[in-house]
């Protein structure tokens, strides 16, 4: 399989954008990186990068051969991952590219749920703005994305989408903590702390926004769910997210969540897909058989 080891320094080199780089987290020299690559180019008869004083950059015939690549080294992940399903699943590996309002509670316990069952299997989960979650599937660098009001695609196969509510995030000790839902109109007598325009959260609330610029009161814009609960300690700032973000740990943390009325708010789809065409591998189909499992029983309690 030495072709194999070739096509991982191709795809070492686009991720790290030049020799030097790639050569360090492949743990050889770079001039014999360099001589790989030449080598694959030799034999493909074309350039397959420009080399710049800066780096690295794919030609046109190189963006078609790391698509070939990259397709290559996802199918023999798949058929190691089947090989080891033939064993009962004792290991494998599931990649996948999530919404930040996923990452404080429902990623973590659905891995733990997995783990429990079958401990020899690994993640690595990216997070990733909605754009960018497809960008990632479509470069075969995660089986699986779970995101929140996504860029859809003709590339990508939704396995199940769900609607989420939009609720508001605020101090325990602020004015409308003690409440069991708000409107939106409560919500603008108060400073905001929203989403910026890469969380879909954002997209959905700016029709409503617009309507009301004189009396929106914004104070900051984030990417960042972190930052926005530590804005919310003033007491007086309201944030926006979607329910399945709504954890015990908000309680935990002095911050409380509360649903907005649903005439003031469309709810927000949320969906788990992976690439078209694409096969997952033995713990990935198992995974996603796991996830879908788990938000069709949440949208029927709804």
């Amino acid at each position: 399989m030495k072709h194999l080891r070739l096509f991982e320094y191709v795809d070492a080199v686009v991720k790290a954008g030049s020799i030097r780089r790639a050569a360090e987290s492949l743990y050889i020299t770079p001039s014999a990186l360099d001589r790989r690559i030449q080598q694959i180019e030799e034999e493909l008869g074309t350039q397959i990068f420009e080399r710049h004083a800066k780096g690295m950059r794919l030609t046109a015939a190189g963006e078609i051969f790391l698509d070939y690549v990259r397709r290559h080294i996802a199918d023999l992940d798949r058929v190691r991952s089947e090989i080891e399903g033939l064993k009962g699943l004792r290991q494998g590996h599931v990649s996948l590219v999530a919404s930040q309002a996923l990452a404080m509670d429902f990623l973590p316990h659905q891995i733990r749920a997995f783990r429990q069952r079958h401990p020899g299997v690994s993640f690595t989960v990216r997070i990733a703005d909605r754009g960018e979650a497809l960008k990632t599937l479509m470069a075969f660098e995660a089986e699986l994305a779970i995101v929140v009001f996504p860029k859809m695609s003709s590339e990508m196969l939704q396995l199940i989408m769900i609607a989420q509510p939009v609720i508001a995030l605020m101090s325990n000790r602020h004015p409308l903590a003690s409440r069991d839902s708000v409107r939106l109109s409560e919500c603008l007598n108060y400073p905001l702390v929203l989403p910026d325009a890469s969380l879909g959260v954002r997209e959905l609330l700016e029709p409503m926004l617009v309507r009301r610029t004189n009396k929106a009161q914004i104070t900051a814009e984030t990417n960042s769910f972190e930052l926005m609960r530590g804005l919310l300690q003033d007491h007086q700032s309201i944030g926006f997210q979607i329910g399945i973000s709504s954890t015990r740990a908000f309680e935990e943390n002095t911050i409380v969540s509360l649903p907005i009325d649903r005439r003031d708010v469309p709810t927000v789809p949320l969906i788990c897909a992976q690439l078209r065409g694409r096969t997952l591998s033995v713990a990935a189909a198992r995974f996603a058989d796991q996830l879908t499992h788990c938000l069709d029983e949440m949208d029927l309690a709804r």
